[in-house]
């Protein structure tokens, strides 16, 4: 009786290839405890079924474009005058006359080692270590 219910059940769940006898032999092992459930017998054969089921056929490549016509000498020369516009607009008018940049000035190591002493008392240039010893 239940089996006549279940039959139909999993029939709209699976196709006819879940079906087989390695499924039966695969869902049997696992009843171990007698007749299973719906809940049990739908999740082995689901268990089952993803393991064994056959790959789906590929698809066919798709057609290749076909070519491409090249460009007409008016064409490019319009391409041409777009790009030396655009990159004409990104360069600065000031470039060159703008002053140069000032280059970084960094502390020395006696500047350093006044407002940012290592620890225990070591110096980073000789010099600030002699006056202090001296």
């Amino acid at each position: 009786m239940k089996l006549a219910a279940y039959v139909p059940m999993l029939l709209d769940r699976f196709p006819d290839g879940a079906f087989t006898t390695a499924s039966l032999e695969y869902v049997a092992a696992r009843a171990v405890k007698g007749f299973p459930t719906y809940g049990e017998l739908a999740a082995w054969l689901a268990e089952w079924w993803r393991e064994h089921r056959p790959m789906p056929p590929a698809l066919p490549p798709p057609d290749p474009p076909p070519p491409r016509v090249p460009p007409t000498a008016e064409e490019s020369a319009y391409v041409r005058r777009c790009v030396e516009t655009i990159v004409g607009n990104m360069r600065s008018p000031y470039a060159e006359t703008a002053p140069e940049r000032p280059k970084p000035r960094y502390l020395s190591p006696a500047q350093l080692d006044e407002i940012n002493p290592l620890p225990g008392g070591q110096k980073r240039h000789a010099v600030a270590a002699n006056d202090e010893a001296g």
